[in-house]
């Protein structure tokens, strides 16, 4: 019976739950040492998909592991809200590239998860002022958009220095941000793919990392169900906000807002922004290379906005709406939930600097905002939004932004010099480690995997 197989078995036979501990009074302040000292003790900071990929190898493998997440859910970044009475994802949505050995695929199915494609090709686009476009001039603006990127690529490879995408454009393209078709292309697709705003993404390197095959998919019921299932059965210590962590080569202590844990080693999935943010001191400190590289690397501003209606007022066979949004990285494009569920639902998105700015408004603010787009792509007449969904990842001081990217200056290095262990106690994990893979949930996943074989590969040295 293999581990997906077993889990199964104990999640029938009424088993498979998760153990969440006991978090306040009757923790106290204590130092607990879980075993520390026999060599088989693991602390993983995080239960995001990466820490709790590390934790169930771990576990697996007969380590005593104990997760410590500050949040009062497990997830991190991968966050199912249904508030609005259907499974909506704030964060990570997507299977990005289902196909071949993505990791995620086969999670998916263990957990009973269903998945649906969510067709690029099913889109209406429109211009500015709200008039449609064809097939023909979005065929040819999207091979437009293509043989720019391969100009940039050429242009960028022969400078001495690394610049920024925008930068880049502006030198061999000057009016290329100024097409609307043009700029609908470089919010939807590129700012959106690679995390970050043109103005900081890296001409040299911004694209330098790989994909899976297939048609991306969505998980209608929840990406909540691969991380649920990924937990079973493991000690995961909810609210508990790391404050500090000190390493020796003997072991590790982390402080927490509910008292002290020791252990033999440590798998820290801080997200980047929180490592770059000094919220968590390290003692000693990170080694230098370490530091350069985040100093070097930054967060995304992806944010979501979930706007529920009375009814819908749009094409509900159309998977898309885009928008060539006077303003780059602003709704550029509407997911329409309609076809994957019965929810009156539009899903639009703040990319970049504009994700950015999106979270220092009011719901209201936004609100009228996004209704202004609507009302040019549909209709004066159309319905107010009934309730609105923000998620704002980079105010939440748990994430400090989306997803990572390779801002100007830095290389693929730096997100393989953030997996290294440092006294080959402490291990690092998270979407930001995986330079293969970064930024996306399969990166993150692997990445655990990656460390958990790093501590099982240290202790038997």
């Amino acid at each position: 019976m293999n581990r997906f197989q077993r889990r199964r078995f104990l999640q029938q036979m009424g088993l498979g739950t998760i153990a969440l501990w006991a978090t306040l009074a009757s923790c106290g302040n204590r130092t607990r040492s879980l075993g520390a000292g026999q060599g088989r003790s693991v602390l993983v900071v995080g239960a995001g998909i990466a820490g709790l990929a590390a934790a169930r190898d771990l576990a697996d493998q007969g380590f005593v592991v104990t997760v410590l997440e500050g949040r009062d859910r497990i997830g991190g970044r991968i966050w199912t809200d249904r508030s609005l009475g259907v499974p909506m994802d704030m964060g990570a949505s997507w299977i990005h590239g289902p196909d071949g050995d993505n990791p995620i695929t086969p999670l998916a199915s263990a957990a009973g998860a269903p998945t649906f494609v969510t067709d690029d090709d099913r889109v209406v686009v429109y211009r500015p002022n709200g008039e449609p476009v064809t097939d023909g001039e979005l065929e040819r603006a999207e091979a437009q958009y293509h043989q720019l990127l391969k100009r940039l690529a050429r242009y960028s490879e022969d400078q001495d220095r690394d610049l920024s995408i925008a930068a880049a454009l502006r030198a061999i393209a000057p009016d290329a941000i100024a097409d609307p078709l043009l700029r609908y292309h470089l919010t939807s697709w590129l700012e959106f793919d690679a995390g970050g705003d043109i103005e900081d993404l890296s001409a040299w390197y911004w694209n330098e990392d790989e994909a899976f095959p297939g048609a991306d998919v969505i998980l209608p019921g929840g990406y909540d169900a691969v991380v649920n299932y990924l937990a079973q059965d493991l000690a995961i210590q909810l609210n508990h906000t790391v404050e500090a962590i000190t390493h020796t080569k003997n072991g590790v202590a982390i402080a927490t807002n509910h008292g002290e844990f020791n252990a033999d080693y440590a798998v820290i999935t801080l997200p980047l922004g929180v490592l770059q943010s000094g919220a968590v001191t390290i003692t000693p400190e990170l080694p230098s290379s370490m530091r350069r590289s985040l100093a070097k690397l930054q967060m995304g501003h992806v944010n979501k906005v979930v706007l529920q209606f009375p009814r819908p007022f749009w094409d509900e066979t159309q998977q898309y709406f885009g928008y060539a949004h006077p303003e780059k990285g602003k709704y550029s494009y509407f997911l329409n939930a309609r076809t994957f569920s019965d929810a009156p639902v539009l899903m639009t998105f703040g990319l970049g600097r504009a994700g950015l700015a999106l979270e220092q408004q009011t719901e209201e603010a936004i609100a009228a905002d996004v209704m202004s787009v609507l009302r040019i792509l549909f209709g004066p007449n159309i319905p107010e939004v009934e309730r609105l969904l923000v998620s704002r990842w980079t105010a939440d001081p748990l994430s400090r932004g989306s997803y990572s990217y390779a801002a100007v200056g830095a290389t693929p290095d730096d997100f393989a010099t953030l997996g290294r262990s440092v006294n080959e106690v402490l291990f690092f994990a998270g979407e930001h480690t995986h330079p293969t893979y970064r930024g996306t949930v399969h990166g993150a996943y692997l990445s655990g995997q990656r460390a958990a074989a790093q501590v099982a590969q240290r202790f038997s040295d």
